[in-house]
């Protein structure tokens, strides 16, 4: 029988992750749970949770000036929801 170093269950699960290919659906779920800290409670609970596939992020917003203005943001968020995440994962934020 073969031994090994031992390492840390953090490092053993990270590079699990990493192996069966999931990494971004971890950090594109961290950058959904980031979303009302990015645009605050108020803006947060007049959306709908947001979606993420592939580097895109789509958000509900019934109101339509609401989502104008977001509109408007949405470089601006892409860039903070990446910094709140720690890696260039949201490719492209979209309202809907």
């Amino acid at each position: 029988m073969k031994r090994y170093d031992p390492q840390s269950l953090g490092d053993v699960m990270r590079e699990t992750i990493e192996r069966a290919g999931m990494a971004d659906l971890l950090y594109e779920a961290r950058a959904v749970n980031a979303w009302p800290a990015v645009v605050g409670p108020e803006i947060a609970a007049r959306t709908a949770r947001p979606h993420v596939h592939r580097g895109l992020m789509t958000i509900a917003v019934r109101n339509a000036s609401l989502r104008q203005e977001l509109n408007m943001c949405r470089s601006q968020l892409r860039r903070h929801l990446n910094e709140s995440v720690g890696r260039d994962v949201i490719k492209e934020v979209r309202f809907k």
